[in-house]
């Protein structure tokens, strides 16, 4: 561990996660419906992550889809 100049130790700090969210999150999120959600995800414009039979999405798969909306002037 490294010492500052007060003999204090320098703790690093890991990175989170990036946080995942459900599909109903999502859409609460975006303001859908889930029924959009799945077809964002149909249409591989949304990706997401399978644990078992949940499907969930990462919160930068959110983020890069929005940015993409913004972008493109989409609408979904």
């Amino acid at each position: 561990m490294n010492q500052t100049e007060n003999d204090q130790p320098v703790v690093a700090a890991t990175p989170e996660p990036p946080r995942l969210f459900t599909v109903s999150e999502t859409s609460e999120r975006l303001r859908v419906s889930r029924w959009q959600v799945y077809a964002l995800i149909n249409q591989r414009r949304l990706k997401t992550i399978r644990i078992g039979r949940r499907r969930l999405v990462a919160e930068p798969d959110l983020t890069a889809l929005i940015e993409e909306l913004r972008e493109d002037g989409d609408s979904l």
